[in-house]
């Protein structure tokens, strides 16, 4: 007697599912899941905005991170904080969301996420900064 066609479909998509979950935990594993090294700060947008981070004490910014999109940068010597700024979208002007302690001996470094909306003059947005 052979297996049915009820039970080859189901064996079918159960190794289907096995292989997208193998595949999903390959791809979310990799070097995005990795420990930022000392010094380093990583800031992702994950809003309807841009922002982009400033580095107290020197002068010094990121350049801008468009939503959907992450950057890596060392934290340059001399920064004492980092100011997380947004761009609202319809004018292009930059607003300070907040800012946290940091510099460039901190080990491990920071990831820094803004999210939200820039709607009802940005009372939706949002950040937070961890370190990893």
């Amino acid at each position: 007697m052979g297996i049915s066609t009820a039970v080859k479909k189901v064996a079918t998509g159960v190794a289907a599912a096995g292989m997208l979950t193998a595949a999903t935990l390959a791809a979310t594993s990799g070097p995005a899941a990795a420990a930022m090294g000392q010094g380093r700060v990583q800031l992702c947008s994950q809003g309807n905005y841009a922002s982009y981070l400033s580095y107290t004490g020197t002068g010094i910014t990121t350049y801008v991170v468009f939503p959907g999109t992450c950057l890596k940068d060392d934290i340059p010597r001399n920064t004492t904080q980092i100011e997380v700024v947004g761009i609202f979208n319809s004018s292009g002007t930059s607003f300070s969301m907040g800012s946290f302690k940091a510099s460039a001996t901190d080990n491990p470094g920071w990831k820094v996420y803004t999210g939200g909306t820039t709607a009802n003059a940005g009372a939706g947005s949002w950040w937070y900064a961890n370190r990893d």
